[in-house]
């Protein structure tokens, strides 16, 4: 007989878990949906199938749930499914958790040893005719982009044998994706990281090793033109550490954040390192090149409250709250400055996507205006910010509602930056149905053009993206089917 799940807060209210899958052809729409509207929006994130065995919970560790929304001739669509890893369906078998939270073998049981501990649920995307349901710790998991029936692991033939990226870097101008992938010699060996470059086919064409300081949580890296940074933060996970009792994975009280500069097509031996202050950034909005420096406009905190010290000591969210923080980056000099840009709570900095590697100005997030701890009580409001004039342009859903990551949706035929409309899943408070609210992508104040209606609660997520109708890499999948 399945469990029911413990009081947690990552396990009640906006987050408490639904379990299951829906597919709804056609969905109630209040307002008017763009005509220049068409294309599909994915988001991916936990949905736990079983109560853990420690009887804790991290939000991190349940298992991925996609749900796409296509929008054609002024319809909307609704699917979601589980991603299948082998994880989630030994546990469906079995009727109950087998893998430690974050596979943790110690908490294991011993008939999954040997078994490969894989969510899939931190971002969904688009690439080389494949939708892949990413997390850090694992290979990708091929979905199919309509049905989302899953296909299973996708490894590039081999060719990428190490962990990816949850936000590996598409460049539009080149149709590449850049990724990089931690862990490669497993918890016992030497910390290394893969970096590789795919064409927009999904051919591996560029892979190397790159040894790193120690086995950080390295959630993200900047692309542009012609450089990679890595930035290594002082969040770190210790299998011995967590042998001994304490925390597997820690934030390192006063270790600085190390920071590796590479070229594009670099390897090990071309990567110089530097140290800045201690930083928690796990989401950057954009990052280019400008007068011979690399700018990165980051969410980022002194410190963290996803993770404890590594003796075990929390932070509270009002203690790491984040802003946005422009990092100019001197690339002879290998130093770098930091700026505020907007002193908001902000989360999951956004630019168009079709600009990645490029500068831009227009960023897009979601974001906590009065709610006490934005990730366990909901964002409660979501941005678009100019970088360039300053303005700030934002929309409250009302007290204790949950918005999730802002993504901008360029419409059909888009000529330029922030030419469409931003959209976001909403939760509202003590609501048992969930709305995805779509804004013109320049005027959030004025509140939703249009709403679709979700008849059902969709717990809150972590990462989406949209793909508009004539987006190449939609149009590649649309015409395999």
């Amino acid at each position: 007989m399945t469990q029911p799940f413990f009081n947690h807060p990552y396990l009640s209210g906006h987050h408490e878990p639904v379990r299951f899958e829906a597919t709804a052809p056609d969905l109630i729409v209040d307002g008017d949906l763009p005509a220049d509207l068409a294309g599909v929006f994915y988001r991916n994130g936990p949905e736990p199938l079983y109560p853990t065995r420690e009887g804790d919970y991290h939000w991190f560790d349940g298992d991925g749930m996609v749900y796409a929304m296509h929008f054609q001739d002024g319809r909307v669509s609704l699917r979601n499914r589980w991603v299948r890893t082998e994880k989630f369906e030994l546990e469906k078998a079995a009727g109950r958790r087998l893998f430690g939270m974050f596979g943790n073998p110690m908490t294991s049981d011993p008939q999954v040893q040997g078994k490969h501990y894989n969510t899939g649920n931190t971002n969904i995307i688009l690439h080389g005719g494949k939708l892949l349901a990413l997390m850090e710790g694992s290979q990708p998991v091929a979905m199919d982009p309509f049905e989302l029936t899953t296909l299973g692991v996708h490894d590039y033939d081999g060719t990428i044998a190490s962990t990816f990226s949850a936000h590996p870097k598409i460049d539009y101008a080149t149709g590449e994706l850049v990724n990089i992938g931690a862990n490669i010699n497993g918890w016992t060996g030497e910390a290394a990281l893969q970096y590789t470059i795919t064409t927009a086919e999904g051919v591996v064409r560029h892979a190397v090793t790159l040894p790193i300081p120690h086995f950080a949580l390295i959630h993200t890296f900047f692309l542009t033109e012609n450089w990679v940074v890595i930035p290594v933060v002082p969040l770190d996970t210790d299998i011995q550490r967590g042998m001994r009792g304490g925390p597997m994975t820690a934030w390192n009280t006063g270790r600085p954040t190390k920071l590796a500069i590479l070229p594009r097509e670099g390897t090990a031996d071309d990567v110089r390192w530097f140290e800045f202050d201690p930083r928690h950034m796990f989401h950057e909005c954009n990052a280019w090149e400008e007068n011979g420096q690399i700018i990165a406009d980051v969410a980022a905190a002194n410190g963290t409250a996803l993770f404890p010290d590594q003796d075990g000591n929390w932070l509270t969210h009002a203690d790491t709250k984040m802003s946005l923080r422009r990092w100019t980056i001197d690339i002879a000099g290998a130093s770098m400055k930091e700026e505020t840009l907007n002193d908001r709570d902000i989360q999951f900095p956004r630019p168009d996507d079709r600009m990645m590697a490029r500068k831009t100005r227009h960023a897009y997030g979601n974001m906590n205006l009065y709610s006490v701890d934005g990730r366990v009580d909901g964002m409660d409001a979501v941005l678009h910010f100019d970088t360039a004039s300053g303005k700030e342009d934002f929309y409250h859903f009302g007290p204790g509602s949950a918005a999730g990551e802002l993504v901008f949706a360029p419409r059909v035929g888009a000529t330029h930056e922030a030419d469409g409309y931003a959209m976001t899943l909403v939760h509202r408070a003590n609501s048992p149905t969930s709305e995805l609210a779509i804004f013109a992508a320049t005027d959030i104040a004025a509140g939703p053009i249009a709403t679709v209606r979700i008849p059902f609660r969709v717990p809150s997520g972590f990462h989406c993206n949209y793909y508009s109708a004539d987006n190449p890499f939609y149009e590649a999948v649309a015409n395999a089917g």
